[in-house]
Formats: structure tokens, sequence, C-alpha cells
């Protein structure tokens, strides 16, 4: 409901923003506004790509609720396709939208940390009532977002549970609701104490909350993707046998003594753009590269720490602890064994 509700609130603000100005011919002018190396400097827009990455990134979190999905070789990939088209179009819209109704400068100063209501707010015959609605979707949408990122990140624990890289607590399922409880907990208390924190640390001088967390967020899910992408081209040469009901599109394929080296393109692409993003949020922000140093860091000696209490090796597939396998209801979460 409140995810159509956005969707199309967005349209409408994009249809009303279209409607302005192409009937002046204004729509393609907004390039003689920006001078590249000087309004945007090298450096904001460095700046701007690794804030940007944020909008990006938890389409990823479809993937994760896969044991949950019929026919999730089919269902996930769709969905996934479908979602980046719908997003990509929709942040393009609006950004284009949003240049040609304030001035860029304007945009990026007072409105800042408010884009949307200021396109609104200079929309002709809105006025206070289309920007009090951009505040309503506002905060919709941070509940949509909210809720999908408890999802995701509490399947993402009882995953790293059920490889033993967690406590086995991490993977308890609620005997009535059948969602890892625990794992839901968890995230919900750190993702309070990260926002207290991120306050605090503005009230004392520091980051605006919103660039430092999206830094921090950065920072470990940038790693994530890097590792995804290279363990996508890995695997792809070292586990062939695996049934995959979904391959990416475009591979490069070589041949050599031993076989046939395959090259995706793709996560070739991914893998260069995701670590020069990583690289540019460690150098642009500094707390968050400090924080978020710590935080992966942390990351590597739990994994390492949990791989040796285990007797695992560092290197290499962990098979996963057998559980008990239920016939889960309509909306409950599946607990298959391996």
């Amino acid at each position: 409901g409140l995810s159509i509700l956005s969707l199309l609130s967005e349209i409408a603000l994009i249809i009303l923003g279209l409607a302005l100005v192409i009937p002046n011919g204004s729509l393609f002018h907004w390039p003689q506004t920006f001078n590249l190396g000087t309004m945007p400097t090298w450096s904001q827009l460095i700046q701007g790509i690794t804030l940007a990455m944020v909008s990006y990134l938890g389409i990823e979190a479809l993937a994760q609720a896969a044991e949950e999905t019929k026919i999730a070789g089919k269902t996930i990939p769709r969905a996934t396709m479908l979602t980046l088209v719908i997003v990509i179009a929709l942040y393009l819209a609006i950004s284009l939208v949003a240049v040609n109704v304030v001035p860029p400068t304007i945009l990026s100063s007072t409105w800042k940390n408010d884009p949307l209501s200021g396109v609104a707010s200079n929309l002709p015959g809105t006025g206070a009532l289309i920007t009090g609605w951009i505040a309503l979707l506002g905060s919709a949408i941070s509940i949509i977002g909210a809720n999908a990122g408890i999802i995701g990140s509490s399947r993402t624990l009882f995953a790293l549970s059920r490889y033993r890289l967690l406590p086995r607590r991490f993977g308890q399922i609620h005997p009535k609701f059948r969602t890892p409880y625990i794992a839901v907990m968890t995230f919900g208390i750190g993702s309070i104490l990260l926002v207290l924190f991120s306050t605090f640390v503005y009230l004392t001088g520091g980051e605006d909350p919103l660039v430092l967390l999206g830094s921090l967020y950065n920072v470990g899910a940038l790693v994530a993707y890097v590792s995804a992408h290279a363990s996508l081209i890995v695997t792809r040469n070292t586990d062939r046998p695996r049934f995959r009901p979904f391959r990416v599109p475009l591979t490069l394929r070589f041949k050599k003594k031993t076989g046939v080296l395959e090259l995706p393109i793709l996560p070739l692409v991914g893998l260069l753009a995701t670590s020069a993003i990583w690289v540019a949020v460690i150098v642009t922000h500094e707390l968050g590269r400090e924080l978020g140093i710590v935080w992966v860091v942390m990351g590597m000696g739990l994994y390492i720490y949990f791989r040796r209490k285990n007797r695992l090796p560092l290197r290499g597939r962990a098979p996963p602890e057998p559980r008990e396998v239920s016939s889960p209801g309509k909306g409950e979460m599946p607990i298959l064994s391996p």
C-alpha cells in the first residue's frame, strides 16, 4: 500500500514538473547551468557519487528473501531487473525535473536536505499542499526502507548463523511468527544505536547525520558488493556444476589448456566500479572512513574467530548446519535443511 502510494506520488510530481518545463522549451537547457570542474568541482562530483550510492544500495535485499519466495530462480531475477528499471527511471526523471524547476545552486544550498520539497514548492499552483504531501511521502519512504532493511539484514544474520559465522541464537525462529526474531531485534537495536550516535556527533559539531550514516553504510555495503562481484567471476570458473537458474548475460570465453575461462563482463564492470566508489568513500568521508574501517576489521575478526572456533579453514565453503525442515504457511519463513 505505502509502496504503491509513494510510487504514484513520485510519478505525479514528475508529470507536474514536466508539464511546467516542456511548454517553455527549457527541458534540455539544464546543462548550461553546469560547468564540470568548476560547478560542481571534481571533489564535489566524487563526493556526490559516494552519497548517491545509498539510493541504489538495498536492491539486493530482494535476493535475501529468496528462501521465502516461490520459484525463486525466476521470481528474484525478474523482480531485480524490474526494480532496477523503475528505480533508475524515477531517479533520472526526478533529477531532470529538479534541475529545471529549481536552480542547482539553490537546490544544493537552501534545499540541500530536502530537495523534493524544494521542487514541489517551486511548482506553480501547488504551494504548501504538495510540499506537505512530500513530507508525508518522505515519512512513508522511510518506513518502507526501514522495513526492507530489517527484512534483508535479519535474513543475512540468519544465514551467517546457519554457516556458523555467528552464534546459533541468531538462527532461532519464533515459534509463532516463524521469523528469526533475535536477528530482527539485534538489527533494530543496532540501527537505533547508530542513529543516536550520528545525532550525538552532529550535536557536538560533527558531520551531518545523513552524510555520516550514508558513508558508514556505503563502506560496509560496497565491500560486500566488491566481494560478490569477485566471487561471481571466480565461482563461474571453479564451480561449474552448480545449478544456476539465472546466469548473468554477456560473457567472454577464452580457451586455455585446462578448459575454457569464462569472464562475465557485467560483474567485471561492477567490480571495477564498486571498488572505485569504495576508494572514493574512504578518501572523501573522514569520520566514515575511520568508523567504516573499524566496522570492516570487526567483521573480518568475527569471521576468523568463528571459523577457528568451529575448526573450519579460513578459505573454502563451509557446509551449513543441518536444521529441522518445516512446512511454513503463508508469510512464514521456511527452515531448510542443507
